[in-house]
């Protein structure tokens, strides 16, 4: 046991107080290994190289060798043009050959025993070729640079040559020129023929409000009536017609002043008054917008009033009753006694029809009926047009 307990102590006393020796290299590389870095992976050289090497090696096929669609083959085709237009002069003139008469003999020379002579045809076949070589260049060039299309080749290798018995006329003398259009075209209108009314017949209805000035009442009134309207110019028109009225109105007592010598005895605080008139306009219009469907005037004129019945109705404040009411029949006539002042709005069916709103004004400028009072109406006159007469 004792010796048991001496190992056991030997080996706290080692892990206590170790010796061990301290290397910073064994701790480094201990980290190493607990912690491995991933390792780079490299393209070895060899594979570099055959890489490289092929794409070189596609390059140069590409280069040398072409595809069979991309070839033109103008060179060759120019080739042979010019070869059978050098062989063709020479062929052709000994071909068409006649016979000339002998310088001598004055005999006829056969052609089979013509002898042509090489340096006139050479010379003759060497300017022809000169002036195919221009034409052949400048035709390539005309190639490069893109400014001709793909019939540029068969005027190259086909140019052929008409008679003036053929083709009378010089085209290339003529200039193919085009003028540009600058801006919009202009668009074309068709004519459109416009019809203008001479004469308009109106039928109308003209609710209104009357009153007498200063009486601070006023009543319900209206009329209808027929009016006609002739055009002078393209925006002036005069209106005349006649309407059948009734002026209904309320006042005091002191504002009716009328022509008699009958004295109440009490004085009745207001008059009621009913009145039938016709009343008859005269007003010059002024157009002073127009358009396919809408129109706004302005007017003004005078109007005269023929009173065809006055009835008057008083009222009292007291228990006393006098005079009930008192009718006058066409007594009063007011000829160009109001003024008329108003804003027609149109508005256009078709050619022949139209509606229309008139606010207006009466103003008077005399004494109106057997009261002798200034009456004034304010309202709205509607009206169907109609087209009677036109011009062209």
């Amino acid at each position: 046991m004792k010796e048991g307990k001496d190992i056991d102590k030997l080996f706290k006393d080692g892990l206590e107080n170790p010796d061990l020796p301290f290397n910073d290299l064994d701790w480094d590389d201990l980290e190493e290994r607990l912690h491995p870095k991933p390792k780079s992976r490299i393209v070895p050289l060899v594979w570099l190289s055959a890489a490289a090497g092929i794409a070189a090696m596609l390059f140069i096929v590409f280069l040398l060798i072409k595809p069979a669609g991309l070839k033109t083959g103008v060179k060759d085709i120019v080739k042979t043009d010019k070869a059978d237009k050098i062989n063709t002069p020479l062929n052709n003139g000994i071909g068409n050959l006649k016979p000339v008469p002998a310088p001598e003999t004055g005999g006829e020379i056969h052609p089979n025993s013509l002898t042509v002579n090489p340096g006139g045809i050479m010379a003759n076949q060497k300017a022809q070729k000169n002036e195919q070589e221009l034409n052949i260049e400048a035709q390539q060039k005309t190639i490069e640079i893109g400014l001709s299309n793909t019939n540029s080749l068969a005027n190259v290798v086909y140019k052929p040559q008409l008679p003036a018995e053929i083709n009378p006329v010089a085209f290339k003398d003529q200039p193919l020129t085009a003028s540009i259009a600058l801006g919009k075209p202009e668009r074309v209108k068709a004519p459109v023929i416009k019809q203008k009314s001479r004469f308009v017949l109106s039928i109308l209805a003209a609710p209104d409000l009357t009153s007498v000035q200063k009486s601070g009442k006023s009543s319900l009134s209206g009329g209808f009536g027929l009016e006609a309207t002739v055009s002078l110019t393209k925006r002036l028109s005069i209106t005349t017609g006649a309407a059948y009225a009734k002026k209904i109105y309320d006042s005091d007592f002191n504002l009716y002043k009328p022509n008699s010598s009958y004295v109440f005895k009490v004085q009745p605080t207001n008059v009621h008054a009913n009145c039938d008139v016709i009343d008859i306009p005269l007003n010059v219009n002024y157009k002073i917008f127009d358009n396919k469907r809408n129109a706004i005037s302005v007017s003004t004129g005078l109007s005269s009033y023929l009173m065809l019945k006055e009835n008057y109705s008083y009222n009292y404040a007291g228990d006393y009753q006098g005079p009930q009411s008192f009718e006058v029949r066409n007594q009063n006539q007011h000829y160009l006694g109001i003024a008329n002042v108003g804003v027609e709005f149109q508005h256009k069916i078709n050619n022949n029809l139209s509606i229309s709103a008139k606010p207006f004004m009466k103003i008077p400028l005399t004494d109106i009926g057997y009261g002798n009072s200034k009456l004034s109406s304010t309202g709205v006159a509607v009206s169907l047009n109609m087209n009677l007469f036109k011009k062209d």
